[in-house]
Order: structure tokens, then C-alpha cells, then sequence
């Protein structure tokens, strides 16, 4: 009898555990999960299966600005992708193209390096304002380049670096090969539009990835506002008050940075790093009609998706430990 009152105890208290569990699912915003997933979730003593947590997660677009956009969202830890949509298609990625320039510069400046600039800098859309014969250091133009987005900065890069622009290219097809970057051609450091520079929302990833990596390059992606100075050809001193492209710092909670780009070819584009005590994201949009928009809404979705995932995490240790947490009952 005493084994037969312990089995039903033992009973009653798994189909509790489950009903918790269930309660708290249904909190912590069940609905983001894939059915699936939601199937595996419960194995039948009523505990978590953590096999479950590692299952992707399902794509949403109802909700955002075109269809016609491709985004990947990855755990910048692991590097996996979490939510991805069009993520292998070919477009153009505009100022995008920056983060990999940064990358070559790294491996071949140094910040204090001065950089005598050409006709290379009389160049169209964004620009510092530099002109032939001006002096400015690598410092300098890695400011203008990611904070302004100046693509007379990426170009005397460039030419610094390599001698010209196609030979730049050059570089920046062999870096993003090295990186694993399998559909994507580079044909400028800047991203004005060419029928042969592409890329792909999973191989900006990769490269994105890359980048966060680098102390350096990350302390400028987050700045708000930059104060830039430099030499002309006759030893004047010139500078420029600039502000970050980047319209979220400072607005959405966590961000860190990384790069915008637009033009008619690749529309609004966006890399994304985002970090909070729970975790991180970096998101790559291309071809939004919203970039703001449509990434506030993947990123909160993600961060969604993180929370449920950590609390089921917790669950799959000790399903028990939840009856005794403070303010369930």
C-alpha cells in the first residue's frame, strides 16, 4: 500500500510538472515556436527533451516591408543561423560591401598609416569630401568609412592598399573566399552598383561574423556622431562633423552597430549586432523596402525565440526545480 500511495504521489506530481510547464510555454510566448518543434518539446515522463532545443525555428515574413528581401539571422556565438529567408539569392549589397573592405585594411594598415589620396576619391554618392593631393590618416578614413559610409574613403583605401581599385577586388574575392563566402563577387570597396558585385544574405553573414571579431573595427560601427579631420593639398587643415547612417543606435536596446547600405539596385540593406545580458543576434537584411522596420520586428522575434529557448533549457535540467521557483504559485 505504502508503494502504491508513493507510485500515485510520484504520479500526480509529473502531471503537475507538465501542466507548469506547459503554463509557462504559453508565457513566455509559445506561439513563436514551430509546431514541430512544440511536438518533440515533451517526452513522455513529462520532461523536457533537450534534443528539441537545438530544432530550427520557423520563418515569418507576413509582417514585413516586401517579400521580396532575403535576411539571415544568426547566434553570433556558434555562428548557426536561427531564422533565414532567401538567404542564398544573388543582390546587390550596396555600402554593405564596407565591412569586408575593413577587413582587408586591418590585415595591411595600421590606424596612424597616412594615405596621400588620388582621383580614385571623385566618386559618386556618399563622400567625406576629399579631393586629390588631400592627406588624412587610416584612422581617419575607417571613421568616414563606417561611420558616414564615405565611399571616396573606401576608394583611397583601397588604392593605398592595392594600387587600384581592380586590384582591390581581387583581394576582397580571395578574403571572402578564405571566410567560406561560396556566391558572392566583388567588384569595388564600396558597393555602387555593378552587374558583378554581389553577394548573398548567408555570405554577408559570414563575413559580418568576421568583423564583429575585430576590436578595432567594431569600436567604429558604433559610434553616433564622428568629428574628421585631414590635410589638403596645400597643408590646410579640414574636417567634417558627420553622423552614423545607422538610424537604430541609440534607439533599439543593444545595439552595437555594424553597417547600412542603399541604392536603387540593392534598396535598403542592413547588418545588425545587437547584444543584451540574455544573449546576442546579428541579423543581414538585404533588399527590405523598410530596413528599421523589418528589422526591429526579425530582431524582437529573435529575441523571442532566445528567452523561450533559454527557459526551456533551464527546464531540461531539473523540470522539477520549477515548482519550487519563487512566485510560480
Amino acid at each position: 500500500m505504502k508503494h502504491s500511495r508513493q507510485r500515485f504521489s510520484t504520479s500526480k506530481l509529473s502531471i503537475l510538472i507538465l501542466i507548469i510547464i506547459v503554463g509557462v510555454l504559453s508565457y513566455i510566448g509559445f506561439h513563436y515556436i514551430n509546431p514541430t518543434i512544440a511536438k518533440g518539446l515533451i517526452i513522455g515522463s513529462g520532461e523536457i527533451n533537450p534534443k528539441s532545443l537545438s530544432a530550427k525555428i520557423s520563418i515569418s515574413t507576413k509582417d514585413l516591408s516586401t517579400k521580396d528581401e532575403s535576411y539571415v539571422l544568426i547566434d553570433p556565438q556558434t555562428t548557426q543561423p536561427l531564422k533565414s529567408y532567401n538567404a542564398e539569392l544573388k543582390r546587390a549589397p550596396a555600402s554593405t560591401t564596407k565591412l569586408l573592405t575593413g577587413l582587408i585594411v586591418m590585415k595591411t594598415l595600421q590606424e596612424t598609416d597616412i594615405v596621400r589620396v588620388g582621383t580614385e576619391v571623385n566618386i559618386e554618392g556618399s563622400q567625406l569630401g576629399l579631393n586629390p593631393g588631400d592627406q588624412i590618416s587610416v584612422h581617419e578614413l575607417l571613421t568616414a568609412l563606417y561611420v558616414h559610409s564615405s565611399n571616396d574613403a573606401a576608394a583611397a583605401l583601397a588604392v593605398k592598399i592595392s594600387g587600384s581599385i581592380p586590384a582591390f577586388a581581387e583581394e576582397m574575392n580571395k578574403y571572402a573566399a578564405s571566410l567560406g563566402c561560396k556566391d558572392s563577387h566583388f567588384m569595388n570597396p564600396h558597393g555602387m552598383p555593378d552587374p558583378d558585385h554581389y553577394t548573398t544574405a548567408n555570405d554577408l553573414g559570414e563575413i559580418a561574423s568576421q568583423f564583429l571579431k575585430n576590436e578595432v573595427l567594431m569600436k567604429f560601427v558604433k559610434e553616433p556622431s564622428a568629428h574628421i579631420q585631414w590635410k589638403d593639398a596645400r597643408g590646410m587643415v579640414r574636417y567634417a562633423d558627420v553622423q552614423n547612417t545607422n538610424s537604430l543606435l541609440g534607439i533599439y536596446p543593444g545595439d552595437k552597430g555594424l553597417k547600412t547600405g542603399t541604392t536603387s539596385e540593392a534598396a535598403q540593406c542592413l547588418v545588425s549586432y545587437v547584444t543584451r545580458s540574455d544573449g546576442e543576434l546579428l541579423l543581414v537584411l538585404l533588399g527590405s523596402k523598410n530596413r528599421y522596420s523589418d528589422t526591429i520586428k526579425l530582431l524582437d522575434e529573435g529575441w523571442a525565440d532566445q528567452r523561450s529557448k533559454a527557459a526551456l533549457r533551464e527546464l531540461a535540467k531539473d523540470p522539477k526545480s520549477l515548482i519550487l521557483s519563487p512566485g510560480i504559485f
